[in-house]
């Protein structure tokens, strides 16, 4: 018998160690939903200011152009159904709702995963405008969808009759899966850095600062510190090489991950102190609440409780959202069980005989608010495990929420994908079954994380578009991209600030891809864009007749000395 206990409870340890390593707090997991929710809505913003010249058929890329030339036939859009200005607005428009909807965590599994259909379908609609930080938000929406973001802090959590006592913790292979897809993140992009920059001369940064179309002004100022840029360089490498491992630490797992989940937000605050990179440095900084333990939480309502007036202000609260809930959702709710009660009446019997049938539940009706305010259980709050909830005599063990088997299993295959997806971007063999490719087209599972790697771009780039009126002025028509139209005057120096030459991340990164030889066809109709909205814009003396895309190559060398700049030529267009 000794034995037994012996094994049992060694069994049980281990358990336990599993779920704090690879499980994750409701709270965490709430935290996350709001902050996954709160970044589709600003991105949606970013684009939207661009709206009519990166997704419509009169922009810089038709869809006819898109399915030709550019987007994989395994790829799925809504946006491609059509090109009108009025049905790309209302994808927008569904898109933004549905991320309100996720926000307050209403049918939150639902809106989650419309959230996430519509994220890939508007990424999908132009490739040409993505960069990392698009690719992990829409990675972070899908594992996302196998989780339990709405069992706290939501209004499907408020609007259960009856909340039961839950467990903060929750484990599921799709935990395990979303803590993994982080740590990809950072491994493989670590791998990926082979230049000696990164490894041996500790230069990365100091060339990443130098190149002034990503360097900020803060950036532009650490500049001037060598040895400082050196150490950052060696432990950003560090970090992202051994720093998932501590998130995922056996040992003082609270604290230890904790402090990691701190230092990798630091990292990202860093970087887009310094460096512009559009939303990534949010998204990975910002995805990483998720990571926050049950120790992190106790820790806090601690801290909380030793506040002043605290109590106070948490019953006006509480006080105040019962108020709310009593007299909108009581109602709905009363409504809600007579219509149960026509519809199945075995349930109701049972209910009303004591039972635990499902009809037990819909009989509830919510309490007054004062009843509310008082016993924060009717509101579907939790008290931390092993401490009874103030008011509540203590009860049952509190009950840890599970996933069903199917979505274990499906969690478990595409995190088996997604590795070797990312395998495959780091060794020379094929490592995803060809059969099964597509799948990660059509889910928007592909993922290749070679931020500056392997080595940060050795030098400053700039685009210049000079254009030839009709009256033989020469014009600079970048600012066209910034919908901006009026006649600039033509330069080819350096600016102060490369980066402020372009509107946004999305601008700055298409400008890249066509000075990719992959995209060299998209040149052409760049070219018909500018033409069409310029002469719309313009006429008689001040009509465009043509221009060249070119860019500006300044490399840098060691010891800040810069070599003078090349010009290249992209592309010569007529207008007419």
């Amino acid at each position: 018998m000794t034995a037994i206990r012996k094994d049992a409870s060694g069994a049980r340890w281990g358990y336990e160690k599993l779920v704090e390593v690879f499980g994750a707090d409701l709270r965490s997991l709430a935290l996350f939903r709001i902050v996954l929710a709160l970044l589709v809505l600003v991105d949606l913003t970013n684009r939207a200011t661009d709206f009519y010249a990166h997704y419509t058929d009169a922009g810089v890329l038709p869809r006819t152009v898109l399915l030709e030339e550019v987007l994989s036939r395994w790829a799925f859009s809504v946006n491609l159904m059509n090109g009108e200005p009025l049905f790309q607005a209302a994808v927008f428009a569904a898109a933004a709702a549905a991320a309100l909807g996720m926000l307050v965590g209403y049918r939150t599994r639902l809106v989650t995963f419309i959230v996430w259909v519509l994220v890939l379908s508007i990424q999908w609609r132009n490739p040409l405008i993505l960069n990392s930080g698009d690719v992990l938000l829409r990675m972070l929406l899908f594992w996302g969808m196998f989780l339990p973001l709405g069992a706290f802090w939501s209004v499907d959590r408020a609007l259960k009759v009856a909340p039961p006592r839950l467990s903060m913790r929750f484990l599921s292979l799709a935990t395990v899966a979303l803590f993994l897809q982080i740590a990809f993140v950072y491994w493989f992009t670590a791998i990926l850095k082979t230049d000696p920059a990164w490894r041996t001369d500790g230069t990365a940064i100091y060339y990443a600062l130098g190149s002034d179309q990503f360097a900020t002004r803060i950036g532009a100022y650490l500049y001037q510190f060598p040895d400082l840029l050196t150490v950052l360089t060696y432990a950003t490498v560090a970090l992202e090489a051994f720093g998932p491992f501590l998130l995922f630490f056996p040992f003082f797992t609270g604290p230890v991950r904790t402090g990691a989940v701190l230092a990798y937000m630091n990292l990202h605050f860093g970087i887009w102190l310094t460096m512009n990179v559009g939303l990534f440095s949010w998204t990975a900084a910002l995805c990483m609440v998720c990571f926050l333990p049950t120790w992190f939480w106790d820790r806090a309502g601690k801290l909380y409780s030793a506040l002043p007036e605290r109590a106070h202000v948490a019953r006006r609260v509480r006080l105040a959202a019962a108020h709310l809930a009593y007299a909108y959702l009581s109602p709905v709710r009363t409504r809600l069980s007579r219509m149960v009660n026509a519809l199945q009446p075995p349930l109701v019997g049972l209910a009303e005989r004591g039972g635990n049938g499902p009809g037990r539940h819909a009989m509830r009706v919510i309490s007054s608010p004062e009843t509310l305010a008082a016993d924060p259980t009717q509101q579907g709050h939790a008290a931390p495990e092993g401490e009874p909830e103030r008011g509540v005599a203590a009860g049952p063990k509190p009950t840890m929420l599970r996933s069903s088997l199917a979505t274990n299993a499906l969690a478990f295959f595409f995190l088996v994908y997604v590795f070797l997806w990312n395998l495959g971007g780091v060794v020379s063999f094929t490592t995803v079954p060809e059969r099964i490719v597509p799948l990660g087209t059509f889910l928007g599972l592909e993922q290749y994380w070679a931020m500056f790697a392997p080595a940060p771009p050795k030098g400053d780039l700039w685009h210049v578009i000079p254009g030839n009126l009709r009256d033989g002025r020469q014009v600079n028509l970048l600012p066209v991209a910034s919908g901006d139209f009026s006649p600039h005057e033509l330069t080819w120096k350096k600016p102060p600030y490369v980066r402020e030459i372009y509107k946004n991340e999305h601008w700055r990164k298409y400008f890249e891809n066509l000075n990719n030889d992959q995209f060299a066809n998209q040149r052409l109709y760049f070219g018909q864009y500018v033409c069409r909205e310029w002469n719309a814009r313009h006429t008689g003396s001040e009509q465009l007749m043509t221009f060249k895309i070119a860019y500006m190559w300044q490399p840098t060398h060691p010891g800040y000395r810069q070599s003078a700049p090349q010009e290249t030529v992209l592309w010569e267009h007529h207008c007419f």
